[in-house]
């Protein structure tokens, strides 16, 4: 039995190593075919070699060495004039960049790369990369800068009449409706986008890419037999990709084999849930899929109340996060599901899920405005649209009456529109307050549940949560955090300690700067008093509460509340 098993270790290092000398083999064909040729061959050549390196950039060695092939690639396109290669190998850099989280490196690069594709005409990369920077922006949280450069992208689009940057910002549009929880907008412009684009063989990429949000968006709602027609069309798509690019497009295939992954997870079929895991564990799929792997394989040990081995897999999507907000969130939730289920105590976990959830609401309720106000240019366009097809095709039998008609409906429309969004900045405002207050409420409730007043539940270490009491206790003795005249220094000499530690302690168990932690009170203190002195205006209230400018006054509070204090002021009265 020994030697069987000796044997058969002996053979899988064979054959690892054979797979090894092969590729090393096809790199040194490669470099050689390069320093030999000329012309389109040469080009082919650097498309093989880096397209090896693409697949293997797991560690930065491989990533810097694919870097600067890209360069040298870059180099030889542009000494052959070929503007359109030079587009895929940008658009090729900035991918590999956003693999590594290179994020500073991509928002240097994008700006030159889009001025030069753009002078050259080179608009599929142009669109590519442009869109590409916007998912970067809402991989970091940066919504503002994402919706925004997704309307400037379509008002481009739209006027040059390049489908292609059309599709691609619904494309933004529908990620950035995924990211707020907004699952039916995020299916109707997720189709709209492949409805744009699909029956173009050079966007068959995105196409793709389109079909397994689509699908993973209907798995969200729930509609599994959707699904399973779309999980058909996008596998129709992913051999006519293959086809037309007449190579293997592993990629495309690894998200469809995650979306049959998600999907058998979510109707509760484990086994076959567990055939795709072990499908994609048998290619190298990235960091992201080997996250949604150990993510899976948690939830699977979760579901079969094998609890160890479900925080085993967690923790190992926790490092795999790469630092990721999101993935991190999801993952964190995940394992505090999985000790909460250990230890009996589903109702507090409940009760997290819920303090979260609002948390993000009261979070995302302006990007979710902006996102409104960017759909409204999409609806309008639409209309527009439409109007002038109808105008094209009966131009000849259409009278002046009719036109002037067509305005008006037009005017109207558009009259609808502003009306409707100047009521939904008043709903949102009291939708925003109304969740402030259930957020109050939850965070006492948990707080009481879980005795998160206990100090040796904060994070840090005993002296650094006792330094961190006596901090709160002078601020909350006789009101002194409203006096605008602290000074950190005598305080920290009061407290018996030094600036550095002072400040690692409280940034240790508070998350916060000593400022932050100041101000979050002093913002507390205003919060009620715009509740219930009503006597008093504004900028009084501001100053007892230790703020000597109003203009900061306000920018922290909004910047807290995501409401102005006058707007607060307002439905705290009308809701007494």
């Amino acid at each position: 039995m020994k030697f069987l098993l000796t044997l058969t270790l002996v053979c899988i290092l064979s054959i690892t190593a054979k797979a090894q000398d092969d590729t090393q083999a096809r790199k040194d064909s490669l470099r050689n075919r390069i320093a030999v040729t000329e012309g389109v061959e040469k080009l082919n050549a650097y498309e093989l070699l880096t397209t090896i390196y693409y697949m293997e950039a797991g560690d930065d060695l491989k990533m810097d060495t694919l870097l600067a092939l890209y360069k040298e690639f870059d180099a030889e396109a542009l000494r052959q004039e070929k503007y359109k290669t030079q587009g895929l190998i940008r658009y090729n850099i900035i991918g590999a960049h956003r693999n590594r989280d290179n994020y500073d490196e991509i928002f240097k690069l994008v700006p030159d790369y889009l001025e030069y594709l753009a002078k050259h005409e080179a608009w599929q990369t142009y669109y590519a990369i442009y869109m590409t920077s916007l998912l970067t922006y809402l991989d970091i949280g940066e919504y503002d800068k994402a919706v925004g450069g997704a309307q400037q992208m379509y008002n481009e689009a739209k006027k040059q009449d390049h489908d292609n940057g059309k599709g691609m910002s619904l494309y933004i549009l529908s990620v950035a409706y995924g990211f707020m929880n907004r699952f039916e907008e995020q299916e109707k412009y997720m189709r709209e986008c492949i409805e744009t684009i699909k029956n173009e063989n050079y966007l068959l990429w995105l196409t793709a890419q389109a079909y397994f949000k689509l699908c993973s968006v209907l798995i969200t709602l729930e509609r599994y037999d959707e699904v399973s027609l779309q999980l058909q069309e996008f596998e129709k798509i992913n051999y006519r990709y293959e086809e037309a690019s007449k190579s293997k497009q592993t990629v495309s295939w690894i998200n469809l084999w995650n979306a049959y992954m998600q999907l058998y997870m979510k109707t509760g079929d484990y086994d076959n849930a567990e055939i795709y895991c072990n499908k994609l564990d048998s290619i190298s799929a990235g960091t992201f899929v080997n996250f949604q792997i150990y993510s899976i394989r948690s939830q699977i040990n979760y579901e079969r109340k094998q609890y160890t081995k479900a925080l085993e897999m967690a923790d190992k999507a926790l490092e795999l996060s790469g630092g990721n907000s999101l993935y991190m969130k999801e993952t964190q939730e995940l394992i505090i599901k999985i000790l909460c289920a250990q230890k009996g105590m589903n109702n507090v976990f409940d009760l997290v899920q819920k303090t979260i959830i609002l948390h993000d609401s009261i979070r995302n309720t302006d990007f979710n405005a902006q996102l409104d106000e960017l759909r409204t240019v999409y609806e309008v366009d639409k209309i527009t649209a439409e109007k002038e097809q109808n105008r094209i095709e009966k131009e000849r039998n259409r009278n002046y009456f009719l036109f002037a008609l067509g305005g008006c409906v037009l005017l109207a429309i558009t009259l609808s529109i502003w009306i409707y969004y100047n009521r939904t900045i008043v709903q949102k405002n009291k939708s925003l307050y109304r969740q402030i207050k259930e957020h109050d409420r939850l965070a006492e409730e948990l707080k009481q549940m879980t005795g998160d007043d206990n100090p040796k539940t904060l994070p840090g270490d005993r002296q650094q949560r006792q330094l961190v009491a006596r901090f709160s206790d002078f601020l909350l003795s006789e009101r002194n955090f409203v006096n605008s005249d602290i000074s950190l220094d005598n305080l920290i000499s009061e407290l018996a300690t030094n600036r550095t530690y002072f400040f690692e302690a409280v940034k240790t168990v508070t998350d916060k700067t000593p400022s932050d932690f100041i101000h979050e009170l002093q913002l507390e203190e205003a919060k009620q008093m715009l509740e219930t002195r009503f006597d008093l205006n504004i900028e009084i209230i501001a100053e007892s509460c230790g703020f000597n400018s109003r203009i900061t006054f306000y920018r922290l509070f909004r910047e807290r509340y995501h409401i102005t204090p006058k707007e607060y002021r307002k439905i705290a009265r009308n809701n007494i």
